[in-house]
């Protein structure tokens, strides 16, 4: 496939090199140092789960080429980002698809309307990690497998040609048969989740030692979750639904003290948490509003979105 990759952040990066190592032709979209960065380094990746460390070169350019002929477009940009970016998206009439892995709890209408129905497929990443200069410093994450769908739910040609893409590029992949249910329960866990982490000064093993900032992130997924039910929709994936609306509220207190105790747990949420503030304000407000159509009671999402604000202040 020929894919162009627009954003060079740590997920941009990860999937731009993974997918050229695996045999594609990828283009990376960048500006500034890190299009320098690039260009003299290549994509340096680095795995903190087994240490393996590989740098791929790939072609990059710092706007979409007319004549270029992509397969498919993956969009990595931070939510907060996204309003910048869709105009320039929207210009290009030669791209087929474009494939959005990114927090966007707010509904997908406005993309459907700017590039068409059938140009859009929603994901979501399954890996985090930070960047160091030009190194990017990543693991990808078990319980999460990066995750795809197209907007009618159907599990299209294209879809299984990029979920393919990925699979054979190193990266465990699922369809799912409603992503914006998914991607709606997904920022009310990762909001939740962060703002915890703030709460905690930043630090997701101090998060571990406070069973009172455990509870409050418990209670305020599970308020997001009944938002995302009053909706009428399924709250998904199953694993996030079982462990916070079906088993004690014991149990996910315990597994959560375990999960923020251990080093990958800044690597799947701290590191970005801290780095992202401003992302994670943006998709608070997203989920302030998905709460206040609803009408859902959410006494510790506030006080969750409350630490946000203060932190990205």
């Amino acid at each position: 496939m020929k894919i162009l990759v627009y954003g060079a952040g740590v997920i941009g990066s990860l999937y731009a090199g993974k997918l050229q190592a695996g045999g594609h032709s990828v283009t990376v979209l960048a500006r500034g140092d890190r299009l320098s960065e690039i260009r003299h380094d290549g994509l340096v990746l680095q795995d903190v789960i087994s240490g393996g460390r590989m740098a791929i070169k790939v072609e990059t350019a710092e706007r979409i080429a007319a004549d270029a002929q992509y397969d498919i477009a993956l969009v990595t940009v931070r939510r907060d980002q996204l309003a910048s970016a869709v105009p320039e998206l929207e210009a290009d009439r030669s791209i087929p698809s474009f494939l959005f892995l990114l927090n966007n709890p707010a509904g997908t209408e406005s993309l459907a309307e700017g590039l068409g129905r059938d140009r859009v497929l929603l994901g979501f990443p399954g890996a985090g990690g930070t960047r160091d200069r030009h190194v990017i410093h990543y693991a990808l994450i078990p319980q999460q497998p990066t995750t795809l769908g197209e907007m009618d739910g159907q599990p299209s040609s294209r879809l299984r040609a990029i979920e393919m893409a990925l699979r054979t590029s190193g990266f465990p992949t699922k369809i799912s048969h409603d992503m914006d249910a998914w991607l709606k329960a997904h920022a009310f866990f990762v909001t939740a989740v962060s703002g915890a982490i703030y709460l905690a000064g930043g630090d997701c093993r101090r998060l571990s030692e406070e069973d009172t900032l455990l509870i409050l992130m418990t209670n305020g997924v599970r308020e997001g979750f009944s938002a995302v039910r009053a909706l009428g929709l399924t709250v998904t994936p199953l694993a996030l639904r079982t462990l916070f609306t079906w088993l004690p509220k014991s149990f996910a207190i315990s597994y959560w003290r375990k999960f923020f105790r251990a080093e990958m747990a800044d690597y799947v949420f701290g590191r970005h948490a801290r780095a992202a503030s401003g992302e994670m304000r943006t998709i608070a407000n997203d989920c302030r509003a998905i709460l206040a159509k609803t009408g859902a009671a959410a006494p510790a999402l506030h006080r969750l979105y409350g630490a946000i604000d203060d932190y990205a202040r």
